[in-house]
């Protein structure tokens, strides 16, 4: 089950994020990352978008993984709902995220995100002997 939660951080945004497997913790930080953008505002999966990615360790991935999120809000000017992450090897993943257009109006004004740090970065997997997650600093 996917989820997440804030962590306390004096000036940019830090989450917890967590899966029954470690491509849900990924995927459960790419849709927190969402929905500090649009402020929690419903999100209508009309569209459907694929990023792949691929990085030298663990905690390199998550950042290239979150930041092409980054480039699906800003270029693409999507916005998902979900995301489903599936690691194509150890280092190498796929996502597929639905989601809308981004419309101001309708998804309010969140928090901009800058950029995705490695300051604080953690990863954790289960392995299948318990739960996975991973933590994030947003730069806002």
């Amino acid at each position: 089950m996917k989820s997440f939660k804030y962590i306390e951080h004096t000036a940019d945004v830090a989450i917890m994020a967590s899966g029954d497997t470690l491509e849900e913790a990924f995927a459960s930080a790419a849709e927190a990352m969402f929905e500090i953008i649009t402020d929690s505002s419903p999100i209508e999966p009309t569209r459907q978008i694929v990023v792949e990615t691929e990085s030298d360790d663990m905690e390199s991935l998550l950042v290239s993984f979150l930041s092409k999120m980054i480039v699906v809000f800003e270029v693409e000017r999507m916005v998902l709902d979900s995301v489903e992450v599936k690691f194509d090897d150890s280092y190498r993943l796929t996502a597929i995220g639905t989601g809308e257009e981004f419309i101001e109006e309708k998804h309010g004004h969140g928090l901009h995100i800058k950029g995705v740090s490695y300051h604080m970065i953690e990863i954790f997997d289960g392995h299948g002997n318990g739960p996975s997650h991973v933590r994030v600093l947003f730069d806002v």
